[in-house]
């Protein structure tokens, strides 16, 4: 792989964890339906998860589009249903099942590793979902930037595999649950694209 080819590699894999960490972090809002209504245009890809929610959306009105998905996202990860998702690394690792376990610590321990602070307005468990995901666009920008300035980036990538082996490993099982509750096609198909790119990134990984 040329040095062109991995900064082009790591800018796509940021871009893509930055857009798994949004949509899993708060409900949607205009901006992201807006994003969301663009790529839709271009959509279509055959094997795309998010197939079917980009052809009910071609045509949708964006503000009940919005609606839609801030209710789903509730109902999913807010506790606004009988049974919700709990988009936490220590509900899926721990022996109980319960939040603030050994991976919500190591995560803690995890991001000052790399001097980064979680945001003063996200107060959840900092195993959430939401910042894992961005942790690893943040690896992948940190990568694409060592290469840019033809610095070695073997360490970067080592990190990254380390990472998705140990902290990213459940969100499969996270997937598993959403497909089973979710109320739009856009959170059915966001749990298939969530399992494909990181089962994608696992064999690009390795073979860096």
């Amino acid at each position: 792989m040329t040095n062109q080819e991995l900064i082009d590699l790591m800018n796509d894999r940021a871009l893509g964890y930055r857009f798994l960490a949004r949509t899993f972090r708060t409900a949607p809002d205009a901006t992201l339906v807006e994003a969301i209504l663009q790529t839709a245009e271009a959509a279509g890809a055959e094997g795309d998860p998010l197939a079917a929610f980009y052809a009910e959306a071609a045509d949708a009105d964006p503000e009940a589009l919005r609606r839609d998905l801030a209710a789903d996202y509730n109902q999913l990860f807010l506790g606004m249903s009988p049974h919700p998702v709990a988009p936490y690394e220590s509900v899926y690792t721990s022996d109980e099942g319960l939040l603030m376990q050994d991976a919500r610590d190591e995560m803690l321990a995890t991001y000052r590793q790399w001097g980064l602070r979680v945001p003063e307005s996200f107060d959840l468990p900092e195993d959430h979902v939401a910042l894992e995901l961005e942790l690893m666009a943040c690896l992948a920008e940190r990568t694409r930037e060592a290469a840019e300035a033809d610095e070695a980036t073997a360490e970067l990538v080592a990190a990254q595999r380390s990472f998705l082996d140990a902290h990213l490993a459940w969100v499969p099982a996270l997937c598993d649950d959403i497909t089973k509750r979710a109320r739009t096609a856009f959170y059915y198909g966001l749990a298939g694209l969530t399992r494909q790119q990181l089962a994608a990134d696992a064999e690009i990984l390795a073979a860096l």
